[in-house]
């Protein structure tokens, strides 16, 4: 697994960033998160398989999270895409994608499905699925959760231990079924642990709201807004400091947090944000446009 902070800035781009965009690589599938203006270029100079994306989830519907959708699906049509693309988003969002859609002459040669979702829905992909979540921006925005399915892995030890490592019974095993091996009735219990899967989760826009915390527990990697230094964050409603982003992971105990939407008022102050981060939780890094960061699959605990 795969993840790409492809725009990091907020409202307004800088030199170095772009708008808000993600991308998560699963399975050779790509799910992107926000699109704002400028997206598919750095998706171009990045080679990060324009082509190949199937799900696009908007977190909400201001400008700058969702202006390169037009130009990104427009390029598709020339590019002969075939395959359909899903587009999901907080309540309106089939309105807006049908402005979007209507605005200049424009040909389509592939279906694009739009829906708009809420609180508590899941959408299910292939061993993997997507839960959208309310945060406080001041209208409706939602924050991401990309959780992978739980996998039952066979304990090594004890398998070789009874002998049967290499026998075709262990399928059954691992779906859940009882074998019988050398006279003895073997259940799954005594040789299959459940390993949970890698959870990514992505603020979008927000303020510190406790549904934040709650949503993005033990997350492997929170990607969060952090759009300012917490000295100003009064004159920013509906977003979140570097310092709170930090407190953030800290209460919902992930194992990395990184700072997107960075404020282009940093551009040379951004180890600063990242220095008020870390006084929070240490495991901080400041998200860059066409950084990769990954996530190992998880193994089962001794």
């Amino acid at each position: 697994m795969n993840i790409w902070t492809v725009g990091t800035s907020s409202a307004v781009p800088s030199r170095n960033r772009g708008l808000p965009a993600n991308i998560i690589s699963y399975k050779g599938e790509r799910i992107l998160f926000d699109c704002g203006e400028g997206t598919q270029r750095k998706l171009m100079a990045e080679k990060l398989g324009l082509m190949k994306i199937s799900r696009i989830f908007i977190s909400h519907w201001h400008a700058d999270h969702f202006s390169g959708l037009l130009g990104l699906i427009q390029t598709m049509e020339m590019e002969g895409r075939e395959e359909p693309l899903y587009i999901y988003g907080p309540p309106r969002t089939e309105e807006f994608t049908d402005n979007i859609l209507d605005t200049g002459y424009f040909q389509r040669s592939f279906d694009i499905f739009v829906e708009n979702i809420v609180e508590g829905e899941e959408i299910v992909g292939e061993g993997y699925q997507i839960k959208p979540f309310e945060v406080e921006h001041g209208v409706n925005a939602f924050g991401y959760v990309f959780e992978e399915e739980q996998k039952r892995k066979a304990n090594k030890d004890k398998m070789e231990e009874l002998g049967i490592g290499s026998s075709p019974k262990v399928g059954k095993l691992k779906r859940g079924e009882e074998i019988e091996w050398e006279g003895e009735r073997v259940s799954p219990e005594e040789v299959i642990q459940t390993v949970e899967g890698r959870k990514i989760v992505y603020s979008g826009d927000t303020s510190k709201c406790e549904n934040m915390i709650k949503y993005a527990e033990d997350a492997d990697l929170l990607i969060h807004e952090a759009t300012c230094r917490h000295k100003i964050i009064d004159q920013r409603n509906g977003h979140t400091s570097a310092k709170q982003a930090g407190k953030i992971a800290e209460k919902a105990d992930v194992n990395k947090l990184v700072l997107t939407h960075i404020s282009r008022r940093y551009q040379r102050e951004e180890e600063e944000l990242l220095a008020e981060a870390r006084e929070e939780f240490k495991n901080t890094k400041i998200g860059e446009d066409g950084k990769e960061f990954s996530v190992s699959p998880h193994r089962p605990e001794d």
